[in-house]
């Protein structure tokens, strides 16, 4: 990184007034917060508010639903006519991520340098290259606005698909913190009521009414021992959730692994044939389209697109290589041009969006009954932990 006076330079986003009264921002590197307010100072900017960004977070992907906000008012400040110079500064003003907030400043300082919106845009690491590829496409044909329009779409798809999946697991999630609450409320509070009760019993105790005493002195003596674990846990589960992200660990989780397979396919297609349709290059757009996925499934559309390039048919190369369904490869299957693919996969989104809500519609089925059986057995459980003693006492009467 630049050093400047034996120090690293530090990321700025900064607000305030000019001489005028007018509210402007900017962002720029300095090396304390001192030296960045000396310098606005200097330039007659006064009210200033300085927001310091980590260095780890420029590279750090922008959070789906906050591109999608982001795109939508761009496309519709271009729509209404506003400079593209102004419509950065509007959004500027209105975003809360200090992060992206930062990255569009920059972008607006590019384009006044003289540089283009797509150019600006793929100076942002943060921000999806695959967006900055399909500007650069748009302006060049003089339809912006129409092309951000697209972008937004897919996006907005994009968003509704991952909100959809993340619907099927809130339930689970409000069972589980539901037992939790009522099973830590059960150690707490109601087995210590019992206890002189339980050991006149002593051997003969029902086991799992002995698992539970056994469990509630554990806790109730060494509460610093289980506050401690479950602080780690949950930082366990944060830092889980910062590595891999929620689009990979959804894909561990039982039944949702299909699902994520088909709605990434069905991103891959809905990328090719918006970058298609756009006029984006086929190496470019293959190249942009296999970043949705990961791992082996990323590899085998590697392959692909490297057939491609060499020589081999665009409907050979994926049949060969692609690791998509039958199904899906059908409409590929008579590809002899770009247009033909355009259609193929047009023709797989719609296979791929009625294939998804099959798929989760029955997986919601499924889970409903799951969960009811398993709530069923944990409270019969936890009856039967307190009650059996009852009736053993009563035996005994």
């Amino acid at each position: 990184m630049t050093m400047i006076q034996g120090f690293k330079m530090a990321f700025f986003l900064w607000h305030g007034l000019d001489l005028q009264g007018s509210r402007i921002s900017g962002a720029f590197q300095f090396p304390n917060r001192i030296e960045a307010r000396r310098k606005l100072l200097s330039r007659g900017i006064f009210h200033i508010h300085l927001h310091k960004i980590p260095h780890y977070q420029l590279k750090s992907p922008v959070p789906l639903k906050e591109l999608v906000t982001i795109l939508l008012q761009l496309e519709r400040l271009q729509k209404s006519g506003f400079p593209l110079n102004q419509s950065l500064q509007l959004i500027i003003s209105e975003t809360k991520n200090h992060r992206l907030a930062y990255a569009v400043c920059k972008i607006r300082q590019d384009l006044e340098k003289g540089l283009s919106l797509s150019q600006a845009w793929l100076a942002q690491p943060g921000l999806p290259e695959m967006v900055g590829l399909l500007i650069g496409v748009f302006e060049s044909s003089g339809r912006i606005t129409e092309g951000l329009r697209h972008l937004l779409k897919f996006f907005e798809g994009e968003l509704q698909l991952r909100n959809e999946q993340i619907k099927l697991i809130y339930y689970p999630i409000v069972i589980g913190m539901l037992f939790l609450l009522l099973g830590s409320g059960l150690l707490i509070f109601v087995i210590p009521m019992y206890k002189s009760l339980y050991h006149r019993l002593g051997p003969e105790l029902f086991w799992l009414t002995r698992l539970l005493v056994k469990l509630s002195d554990s806790v109730l003596n060494k509460p610093l021992l289980w506050s401690t674990s479950l602080l780690l846990t949950g930082a366990a589960i944060v830092l889980l959730f910062r590595n891999f992200g929620w689009e990979k660990i959804r894909s561990w989780i039982p039944g949702f692994g299909g699902l994520d397979s088909l709605s990434r396919m069905l991103l891959y297609s809905r990328s090719m044939e918006l970058q298609l349709k756009s006029g984006v290059l086929l190496n470019d757009a293959l190249f942009q389209a296999e970043k949705l996925f990961s791992g082996s499934q990323q590899n085998k559309l590697k392959r692909v697109r490297k057939e491609i390039a060499s020589g081999v048919s665009i409907s050979e190369a994926f049949n060969n290589c692609s690791g998509f369904p039958d199904s899906a490869l059908k409409h590929l299957s008579l590809v002899q041009s770009v247009e033909d693919l355009r259609i193929g996969f047009e023709r797989n989104v719609k296979f791929f969006e009625e294939s998804l809500a099959h798929n989760m519609s029955k997986l919601n089925a499924m889970l409903e009954p799951l969960l009811m059986i398993f709530l069923a057995i944990l409270v019969l459980a936890f009856l039967l932990a307190l009650y059996m003693p009852l009736f053993q006492l009563g035996e005994w009467v």
